[in-house]
C-alpha cells in the first residue's frame, strides 16, 4: 500500500495560514484610527483657544478590516463645530487606494465662566462687582457662557438674571445710549470742519448705530452713529 505524501496533504493548510498571517498583518489597527483622531480634536480644541481639553473618541466598528496604511494618517474635524463639545473626526489613508472612516469624538474641557454675583435687572449695564466665577464642563454649555470679563462689562442686559445665573451672550446687547425723543449733542464733521449742533434723537441706538435725528436749527433731518450718551457723529 503506498503512503501519502504527507508534504502534499500538508501544503495546502501551510497556504491558508500564510495567507492568514498575511491578512493579519494587512490590517490597520483600530487604536490608530482612535489616536489619529483624538489627536485631530485636541488640536483643534487648542487653536480655538480651549485650555487643558480632553477628548473621548467612539471606538471604530470591530468588524472593520482596513488596509494597513503604508503613509502617516491624516486627520481632520468634519463641518462646523464648536469646542469643546462633540464633532466628528475624518481619518483617512492618503493616496490613490487609501481609505476614510468617520468617528464620533467629544471633547471636555472645564473653565472658570462668568456668572451674576446678585440679581440683575433688565437694562442694567453690567459692571464688575455684579459678576464671580464659575468652574463649569464647558462642553455641556453648547457656547453659551463668557470667559472673558471685558466681553460683558459696559453691555445691558436683554432680559433680567437671578444670582448665580451663568451669563452667555444672547443675554446681552449694547446699552441704548440715545433714546427716541430725547435732546443729542450732534457732532457735523468732515474733513475741513468740525461743529456742533442741538438736536433731537428720531429712533433709538446703542453705540455704533446709526440713527435719525433733526438738527434743532435747521430742522434738516440727517443720519449719524451713536457715540456715547446722548452724543451723535454726522459725516459729511
Amino acid at each position: 500500500m503506498q503512503r501519502p505524501d504527507i508534504r502534499k496533504a500538508t501544503r495546502p493548510l501551510a497556504l491558508v495560514l500564510l495567507l492568514c498571517s498575511a491578512s493579519a498583518s494587512a490590517v490597520q489597527a483600530p487604536n490608530t484610527l482612535v489616536d489619529a483622531a483624538r489627536g485631530a480634536a485636541l488640536a483643534a480644541a487648542r487653536e480655538a483657544g480651549v485650555n487643558n481639553p480632553t477628548a473621548t473618541v467612539t471606538n471604530p466598528d470591530p468588524r472593520l478590516r482596513l488596509a494597513d496604511c503604508p503613509a502617516p494618517l491624516a486627520a481632520n474635524l468634519t463641518g462646523q463645530t464648536r469646542l469643546p463639545g462633540r464633532a466628528v473626526v475624518r481619518v483617512a489613508c492618503p493616496g490613490a487606494a487609501g481609505w476614510a472612516v468617520h468617528l464620533p469624538v467629544s471633547v471636555q474641557a472645564k473653565g472658570d465662566v462668568l456668572v451674576a454675583a446678585r440679581p440683575l435687572p433688565r437694562g442694567h449695564r453690567v459692571q464688575a462687582g455684579d459678576l464671580r466665577r464659575q468652574t463649569l464642563e464647558l462642553g455641556a454649555l453648547n457656547g453659551q457662557y463668557l470667559l472673558d470679563e471685558s466681553a460683558a462689562l459696559g453691555q445691558a442686559l436683554r432680559r433680567s438674571i437671578a444670582s448665580g445665573e451663568r451669563l452667555a451672550p444672547s443675554l446681552l446687547q449694547a446699552p441704548v445710549l440715545v433714546r427716541r425723543g430725547d435732546p443729542v449733542l450732534m457732532q457735523l464733521q468732515s474733513d475741513s470742519f468740525v461743529i456742533h449742533a442741538n438736536g433731537r434723537a428720531m429712533a433709538s441706538g446703542g453705540a455704533g448705530e446709526r440713527i435719525a435725528v433733526e438738527n434743532l436749527s435747521s430742522k434738516r433731518v440727517v443720519h449719524g452713529t451713536v457715540t456715547g450718551d446722548g452724543r451723535v457723529t454726522v459725516e459729511f
